[in-house]
């Protein structure tokens, strides 16, 4: 084989490495050295972030999540939620083009918060209970923060106020249904489901709950505690600083500072996020809360996706709608500011 010839085998093989999966592995082990060359260089910092993002977890997050993963898992495993919702099919064929168990998921989302809702609508497709139409329908409004998170940590501890708790937590919940109607998509006649007679206990039924529900908490803590780790490592070595100065420099011409950290913070991981917008108690930094708490950031997003890609719904679908419900949050958050203004703040 001529000299030419080799050299061009040897150009092609080096650029069909840059398309395909190859690279990208090269790449992410690269990053995954990288990481672990940076918290050994500094182990008792990032060993702290990984603490400060559990201590969060057990705080502001289990309290609420526990109760509501078990009870709603035996709830669906008892087949209970079919019966209860069925009365409410009229409302949300109107509102949302989705069957009645779609009420249900909802009520259980805006009480008990990320990730409940995607797990449900998870649990419901695998037991046929819904179609992969139905639950890409749903996750546009039942896909939500609660209010043990968004009052009583955001509002009540971040922000030192009930009052903006409530208004955050009313925001994001109207802008959940308004996003729900906008996104309902082509009307499409839904089947009638019959009206389910008799339920059944189901073997190992409490064993099972507790092993699902143990199994999706823990799934919860190990994102919070590794997103709170992957910011401090990114704050560490300049990128959210560079990003952040660029972002004020914009806002101080509006008058708006300090803003920019709890943005990125929480594009990022959400409770981050709320955490540094509390430290700015204006009607800018509220709005701005609620747009992320809408959003969700990256670890709700891979929160969720971990339970709805069962569901064979892709990511980049599940982040436009939250884009969706994020700039709705926004904006009717700003208006209820506007209109409560003197009461609130």
């Amino acid at each position: 084989m001529s000299t030419n010839k080799i050299a061009l085998k040897n150009k092609k093989h080096f650029l069909s490495i840059f398309h395909s999966e190859t690279f990208m592995c090269y790449l992410l082990s690269l990053i995954v050295i990288f990481i672990i060359a940076v918290i050994i260089s500094n182990p008792n910092k990032y060993g702290g972030s990984i603490t400060q993002g559990l201590s969060l977890f057990f705080i502001a997050v289990l309290p609420g999540l526990l109760p509501f993963a078990f009870l709603t898992r035996i709830l669906t495993s008892l087949g209970a939620v079919k019966k209860i919702s069925y009365h409410l099919s009229l409302i949300t064929r109107f509102l949302f083009n989705t069957p009645g168990i779609s009420s249900y998921v909802f009520l259980m989302s805006i009480l008990s918060g990320y990730p409940i809702g995607a797990k449900l609508i998870s649990d419901l497709y695998l037991s046929n209970s819904i179609t992969q139409n139905e639950a890409k329908k749903m996750i546009s409004f039942c896909t939500t923060s609660g209010p043990i998170f968004i009052i009583g940590s955001v509002g009540s501890i971040m922000f030192g106020s009930v009052k903006i708790g409530l208004l955050l937590y009313f925001s994001h919940i109207i802008s959940s249904v308004m996003c729900g109607i906008i996104l309902s998509g082509k009307r499409t006649k839904l089947k009638d489901n019959p009206i389910p007679t008799r339920l059944e206990i189901p073997d190992n039924l409490l064993s099972s709950s507790i092993s699902n529900t143990i199994e999706s908490i823990l799934l919860v803590g190990a994102y919070i505690s590794i997103f709170f780790l992957f910011a401090d490592i990114l704050t560490d070595i300049g990128i959210f600083s560079g990003i952040s100065k660029l972002i004020n420099s914009i806002f101080e011409i509006l008058g708006l500072e300090n803003i920019a950290d709890g943005i990125i913070g929480g594009l990022f991981e959400v409770t981050r996020g709320c955490k540094l917008l509390g430290t700015t108690k204006t009607i800018f930094s509220v709005c701005c809360c609620c747009f992320i708490i809408s959003l969700g950031g990256l670890s709700i997003t891979l929160q969720s996706m971990s339970f709805l890609s069962k569901c064979k719904i892709k990511a980049h679908y599940f982040i436009f709608v939250k884009c969706v419900h994020a700039i709705l949050s926004f904006i009717v958050c700003l208006c209820l500011c506007l209109i409560f203004s003197k009461v609130v703040f």
